[in-house]
């Protein structure tokens, strides 16, 4: 990140993490501290059901089991938990959503920022392939949460239920904790020895000042 050059009127800090990291529990805590959070997973969960073309396209390719339809039949919206599964088990079904919803989820993000008043220092832009989507490359400053594989796969499966083979699948789709440190500005440690919120205090006087000074 190059502190003297904003890409944004307002600076945008990237908050990613692989399943099981953590990263809404740190989202909270920055919104907590007054910081405007976007969430990219809502803001496409929300265009499946507002965008019809959209809609009708992950239909399309991933089949009829994914629609959520009204009483006449006609596709309302997507079943994510559906559609989760079959895009992590089919060969280039994540880079097709990837393709086919970003766009929109960055177009939604610009509306957000506009729509906030110029006293925000800075924003939070929360994506769970912040990477994989390119997005990014519009942020200014890029914060990753990390915890160690065993300890991921053990809280998704207490918070979802979900069997290993799914939670791997997913793993697998996904950035490794290694990939995604060597692109990012700031690392936060959120194993179940870290203590988590004296991290997220100290990257947020760091933010306020739009300094880089923070040991990964």
């Amino acid at each position: 990140m190059d502190s003297t050059v904003n890409k944004n009127e307002i600076f945008t800090v990237g908050l990613t993490g692989g399943i099981g990291s953590g990263k809404s529990t740190v989202a909270k805590v920055f919104k907590a501290l007054g910081i405007p959070v976007f969430n990219a997973d809502k803001a496409a969960h929300s265009i499946y059901a507002e965008n019809s073309r959209i809609r009708d396209a992950v239909i399309e390719k991933f089949g009829g089991e994914v629609a959520v339809c009204d009483s006449d039949g006609k596709a309302v919206d997507i079943d994510r938990q559906a559609l989760g599964k079959l895009a992590f088990s089919e060969v280039g079904g994540i880079e097709f959503l990837n393709d086919l919803v970003h766009p929109a989820v960055g177009k939604a993000f610009q509306v957000w920022v506009k729509n906030l008043p110029s006293t925000v220092s800075y924003v939070i832009r929360e994506a769970a392939i912040l990477f994989e989507s390119g997005s990014s490359k519009s942020c200014d400053a890029v914060v990753t949460v990390s915890a160690k594989e065993a300890q991921r796969i053990s809280r998704v499966k207490r918070r979802d239920g979900h069997d290993i083979a799914v939670i791997e699948g997913k793993l697998k789709a996904q950035s490794t904790d290694v990939q995604r440190e060597s692109l990012s500005d700031f690392i936060l440690r959120n194993n179940d020895s870290d203590m988590l919120l004296p991290q997220i205090e100290k990257l947020h006087i760091v933010l306020q000042g739009k300094s880089i000074n923070f040991s990964k």
